[in-house]
């Protein structure tokens, strides 16, 4: 799961107590369901990289600033499903000594399979990339069968459905459709690399994480991209 760090924050302050509680039971639903659950996390709570202009920093200073954001986020995701009962493991690109490490693909298969939730930070570990990148690497690394995308809102539309009134959801697109129709599912680079090892992307409303298992028992709650049509349904 892609999770942004705008919808762990509160209107009061960088975190949302309530968000994350019900976050939490999703993840103990889902794994009660016998899901092997992994997240990557952004740090948009905390800091912006847009921001960097008007601080007059270089990008390359905010990126390692949203890195670091990244692992305070992860923290507080790892010690909220820990209250839960639930076994968590912070992932790093980089090493934060006795928070997070790095771990190889084998290593992070072998946690999700015994149980593990596994929190993904520090982006890739290298400025000028972004999370979206980091979650479809993260994906193919341990052999994801899905990738969910937790958005604003609840799909894909053919255009900004908090502009526009008209807007169309789309229940099912290929990744050849999303590209051509310039629909913003991820960026480029990560798009392309789930496309091309055939990993599907699934887009919903992650404002409430109770659609997280909405949306596993109906798709038609988010929006599905997949290589190609015949394989929705298992066709």
């Amino acid at each position: 799961m892609k999770l942004s760090g705008e919808l762990l924050s509160g209107e009061n302050g960088v975190f949302s107590a309530s968000y994350l509680n019900e976050l939490s039971e999703a993840v103990l639903r889902l794994r009660n369901e016998g899901k092997q659950i992994a997240f990557v996390v952004g740090g948009g709570n905390i800091w912006r990289g847009r921001d960097a202009d008007l601080l007059g920093i270089n990008g390359t200073d905010a990126d390692y600033i949203g890195m670091l954001s990244t692992a305070v986020n992860g923290l507080m995701l790892k010690s909220c499903f820990e209250s839960r009962g639930l076994k968590a493991e912070l992932v790093s690109s980089f090493l934060i000594e006795g928070t997070a490490y790095r771990r190889h693909p084998s290593e992070i298969r072998n946690l999700l399979e015994n149980q593990v939730t596994v929190i993904f930070v520090g982006g890739t570990g290298m400025p000028h990339l972004t999370t979206d990148t980091l979650a479809a690497i993260r994906a193919v690394e341990i052999s994801a069968d899905l990738l969910v995308k937790l958005t604003k809102v609840d799909g894909v539309y053919d255009k900004d459905p908090i502009k526009y009134v008209d807007a169309c959801k789309y229940d099912v697109l290929t990744f050849d459709e999303a590209v051509q129709k310039s629909l913003g599912v991820m960026d480029l680079a990560a798009f392309a690399l789930l496309r091309d090892k055939n990993i599907p992307v699934a887009v919903i409303k992650g404002t409430d994480p109770m659609e997280l298992i909405a949306f596993l028992h109906d798709p038609s709650k988010g929006t599905l991209v997949v290589p190609n049509l015949e394989e929705v349904h298992g066709e």
